[in-house]
């Protein structure tokens, strides 16, 4: 802080310049300008309004300069073409341009309990979230809420304008559809200025390569998105994609046939042959399984032969690819990778002052040995069973250790085909980059090469009674009960 005259107040400095994702929160919480600086990716940010530009704006922003210059063209276009969000705290309220470089970070950064109302067109006036704009604003968002409905109908205007005939099942467009249609049914019934019969635009809505005119909301709301011959034409496709495709049914004979009494045949040899491709894939399972475990056994795949220097990369098994929509089964090999239920350690065989993981990670073996004793010490011992820590915190390596916790132990190999199971104890994880590090085959490691000398917590007891009994390990080959209690 500095004083910018005798006797008066100090002055606190504001900062300007900031990292890429710390001026995202800064522009979300405070009204002063600042920027991010970057040759491709800049933004900046001042009194609610993120911009796509930066110092050289930034420095004159002001909120007389923001309506001033959001409609008026200049060398670089009007402010609105390059406004990213506003955010208003008072009202708390965001208006977001999607697919807007920052668009996802600043939605994420924003607290609770904000109303967000979204465009992929530029905000139409600097003001939007004032409550004399409420209507513009609304309409404004309800126009995107129907464009991202009309995508959910990609299939259908697809077999519509082509030779396809392919409408795939998928759970998250149906999800997406609905969510977008409830959406749209609560503003427009909640809102009684906006039109419903009239067209909030008149321009088309592209979808891929597809030209289609914008719906009104009645239109939405009352299924007159397509005419009779096209939903029949629809559910035609709709039928062929899940019974016929790839199943020795034709397009052709579908069309010949078609009837109700033929659907409802169709159905039901459908769902005899999906009931014995089911049992057949049973089946295959259990061999995979057998394949795998037996490949396990072949490689002789044990702790002390990976850490002796061998591998077992070479040895591969028949696995089986299940296909759901054809009804095949088809053999695939595959080379063994993760070779043990847990993520194991060694000494790295050529670098002898390096830890390496079972899935490929290495680390320094002392940076290793004196975060893991701080842990032990500061966090296991604690008391507490749960603990998450900030970005660099606990550093090994390049690998940020996020979490630790006590719970039940699992195997978690995510190459296993069992399901994930607990083994019968409690046991602290640590959450390690993409690793989970469990504590007992940390000790495990430790005993298998010796460093207990290097360890403040002893490898021949179990964690539970380490916690228990607060037992430190010392360098004298003693251990210690209730920390502080002997003289050592």
């Amino acid at each position: 802080m500095v004083k910018s005259k005798v006797g008066a107040e100090p002055k606190k400095r504001i900062k300007h310049i900031f990292c890429q994702h710390e001026g995202i929160h800064e522009g979300i919480h405070r009204d002063e300008p600042g920027w991010f600086e970057s040759n491709r990716h800049p933004y900046c940010f001042g009194y609610g309004y993120f911009f796509h530009r930066g110092s050289s704006l930034a420095e004159q922003l002001t909120p007389e300069y923001i309506k001033e210059h959001w409609d008026e063209a200049g060398w670089y276009g009007s402010l609105k073409n390059h406004c990213m969000a506003i955010i208003d705290r008072k009202r708390k309220i965001a208006v977001i341009k999607v697919d807007t470089e920052y668009a996802w970070y600043i939605e994420r950064g924003l607290p609770s309990g904000y109303s967000i109302y979204k465009t992929d067109e530029a905000i139409p006036i600097y003001d939007i979230t004032e409550t004399k704009n409420k209507k513009v604003l609304i309409n404004t968002y309800i126009k995107y809420i129907i464009k991202k409905y009309i995508e959910t109908f990609y299939n259908e205007y697809k077999v519509l304008n082509s030779i396809s005939k392919y409408i795939p099942d998928e759970s998250y467009t149906t999800y997406n559809r609905t969510k977008y249609f409830n959406l749209l049914k609560y503003l427009s019934d909640k809102y009684r200025f906006v039109p419903k019969v009239k067209r909030l635009s008149n321009k088309d809505i592209y979808i891929g390569n597809i030209k289609i005119p914008f719906p009104s909301i009645k239109d939405i709301l009352n299924d007159n998105l397509f005419t009779d011959e096209q939903k029949l034409h629809i559910k035609k496709c709709k039928f062929y994609t899940k019974f016929c495709y790839c199943k020795g049914i034709s397009w052709k004979e579908l069309n010949k046939n078609w009837s109700d009494e033929y659907i409802a045949e169709i159905e039901a040899k459908d769902k005899a042959n999906y009931k014995a491709f089911l049992e057949r894939v049973e089946k295959y399972n259990i061999k995979a399984e057998a394949n795998h475990k037996a490949a396990l056994l072949n490689s002789k795949n044990n702790i002390d032969y990976w850490r002796k220097g061998n591998n077992s990369n070479n040895i591969s098994y028949i696995d089986y690819y299940v296909n759901e929509k054809k009804r095949s089964i088809t053999p695939i090999r595959r080379v063994l990778l993760c070779k043990f239920n847990n993520t194991q350690l060694r000494i790295k065989p050529s670098r002898p002052n390096w830890v390496e993981t079972s899935r490929g990670a290495i680390v320094p073996l002392d940076a290793a040995i004196r975060v893991f004793n701080q842990l032990y010490t500061n966090y296991i011992l604690s008391g507490k069973t749960k603990f998450e820590f900030k970005n660099n915190e606990f550093k090994i390596g390049s690998f940020i250790i996020t979490e630790c916790a006590y719970i039940d132990k699992i195997t978690d190999n995510i190459a296993s085909f069992n399901i994930p199971n607990t083994l019968g104890y409690k046991e602290w994880y640590f959450k390690i980059g993409c690793h989970t590090l469990w504590f007992d085959d940390i000790k495990d490691f430790a005993r298998y090469y010796n460093l207990q000398d290097k360890l403040s917590f002893p490898i021949d007891k179990t964690t539970s009674e380490c916690m228990e009994n607060h037992l430190i390990y010392v360098s004298n080959v003693r251990t210690i009960k209730a920390i502080g209690t002997v003289d050592v």
